[in-house]
């Protein structure tokens, strides 16, 4: 059995306005390869969210057994820096 990655509408939307404006479809596909290339920066609590980050980008994500869904995307506000 497989493990997808499956973009809502809302999460393209956000995309598109928020990150590159493109058709539904390249969105989609670009949603995924970030998610795929993603780093978890935090579990919620409740409700099984992973944050997701990738290049600035910020996913959010919902686990529905081998599903993660894209909940949202957004523009992360924090200048990250690692300290050697």
């Amino acid at each position: 059995m497989g493990h997808y990655i499956i973009p809502t509408e809302h999460a393209v939307k956000r995309y598109r306005e928020r990150i590159r404006m493109m058709n539904e479809d390249r969105a989609q596909t670009a949603i995924v390869e970030s998610v795929k290339h993603s780093r978890m920066i935090a579990l919620t609590k409740f409700g099984d969210r992973e944050i997701r980050e990738n290049r600035g980008a910020v996913f959010v994500c919902e686990l529905h057994g081998n599903d993660m869904y894209v909940i949202t995307v957004l523009i992360s506000q924090v200048d990250l820096r690692f300290v050697v």
